[in-house]
């Protein structure tokens, strides 16, 4: 059979032959691989620079959605060991997630990925209040627009969405309000997310200092949550602004929660994402990896999508 495997950090993936797996153990199930993400992590590990990728040859990936062959049924599969872009792989049965039929494989290939970071923020680095509201700084991104379904599943009763474009931030299903960020930033007006909970931000810097400076007479505590830095990697907290009210910062990823959690978590969200409207993506065989593993134009018609 053939997958796609790094045997130089510097060069990127290769098309190569490798031999079918094994006959699965009884724990195990073997599975046809339909698409598989190419996700910022999946690259990241492609480059060895993510810690979770150390040795050589790598087999990319770490999610794919898949079918038993034997019945039909299709499964969401996530690992961290040995790579998901082939076209079969023996996996655990405790890491496949059953899915529905009507699911589009690649559609929901493209989405759980991002939809993971609110997930796993949301439910292991908050207390989450009952009829809370929530803010997504960076709601018209991908993780944001995803965020904005996993918000309301968790128990949300209002979200607020912040961004620059206010044709984009119109667009996203599901939003209660929002706010468009403007230039400069400190002109924004934040009125619209006085009586939040929690935010969670995937832009950082400049905006998330003027955001919870605009929190700093909150009568309320506010959970804050840094999951991405999509605008700058520094922010220049002042240390008035950290004492001026009842804040509480963590971050999420995946040195903040465990691969056991996110794994007891899937359960879930798999079940949930199967209702939700899902991100476009952009299908590529396999085959093609080489050609189009380095350019960035693709992803402008959708998250891409690897199908062997």
């Amino acid at each position: 059979m053939h997958a796609a495997q790094v045997h130089s950090w510097s060069e990127g993936p290769r098309y190569v032959s490798v031999d079918d797996p094994p006959a699965p153990s009884d724990s195990q199930i073997q599975l046809r691989v339909l698409a598989a993400g190419a996700h910022q992590v999946v690259r990241s590990r492609a480059s060895g620079a993510h810690y979770s990728a150390r040795q050589l040859p790598h087999t990319v990936g770490v999610d794919c959605v898949a079918k038993d062959e034997a019945t039909g049924q299709l499964y969401y599969c996530f690992t961290l060991q040995g790579g998901t872009f082939a076209e079969r792989i023996n996996f655990d049965r405790s890491i496949v997630y059953p899915l529905p039929h009507h699911v589009d494989p690649i559609a929901f290939a493209a989405s759980v990925n991002p939809a993971m970071s609110s997930w796993m923020a949301i439910t292991n680095r908050t207390c989450l209040p009952k009829d809370s509201a929530i803010v997504i700084l960076g709601a018209t991104s991908a993780s944001g627009r995803l965020a904005v379904h996993v918000a309301k599943a968790l128990g949300a009763t209002k979200v607020v969405g912040v961004a620059r474009n206010a044709v984009a931030l119109e667009k996203v299903q599901g939003l209660d309000d929002f706010v468009v960020l403007q230039d400069p930033i400190a002109e924004t007006d934040f009125s619209k997310i006085q009586n939040c909970d929690v935010v969670l931000d995937y832009v950082y810097g400049d905006a998330a200092v003027q955001l919870l400076t605009s929190l700093a007479r909150s009568k309320k505590p506010v959970q804050y949550v840094e999951i991405g830095s999509l605008a700058q990697k520094t922010a220049d907290f002042p240390s008035a602004l950290l004492r001026s009210f009842d804040l509480t910062v963590r971050g999420a990823g995946a040195g903040s929660w465990s691969i056991g959690a996110l794994q007891k978590e899937l359960h879930t969200l798999v079940a949930k994402m199967a209702e939700w409207e899902l991100l476009s993506a952009r299908p590529i065989p396999l085959k093609d990896i080489e050609t189009v593993w380095g350019d960035a134009s693709l992803a402008r018609n959708g998250r891409v999508v690897f199908v062997p």
